[in-house]
């Protein structure tokens, strides 16, 4: 049978490490290098981002890609004005129907909720 005494102080001795007569000096001598060695750490950090960030802009500029994006944007503008000149098409034979457009746009709301409920329904089954 094990005695509780024993078993207490040698969980004692083994979970609080020992005391050192100069452990202050000692956590003294290591803030005083961290605290010297942070700043250098900052400035190279500093230098280091700097630098990198000229670099990415030097290589950005000798790309082309600012020039090549821009003839992009004026592709994706006419894109968007024909996708819209079809929009109005279809308005167009919308509104020929005998209902309304306030009744297609429930209808249109209407399938949005249920594709919403189905949705939600399906992801409480697989949880």
């Amino acid at each position: 049978m094990a005695e509780l005494d024993f078993e207490m102080t040698l969980d004692r001795m083994f979970h609080e490490p020992p005391a050192f007569p100069d452990s202050e000096a000692f956590a003294k001598l290591v803030e005083l290098r961290l605290d010297r060695g942070w700043s250098v750490r900052q400035i190279g950090i500093g230098v280091a981002g700097l630098v990198a960030g000229l670099v990415g802009a030097f290589q950005l500029v000798n790309s082309r890609v600012l020039v090549d994006l821009g003839g992009e944007s004026v592709r994706q503008v006419a894109l968007i004005r024909e996708g819209a000149a079809g929009l109005t098409r279809a308005g167009e034979g919308l509104s020929s129907l005998p209902v309304s457009g306030e009744v297609m746009w429930m209808a249109v709301a209407l399938g949005v909720m249920a594709v919403a409920f189905a949705v939600t329904r399906a992801v409480e089954e697989f949880q």
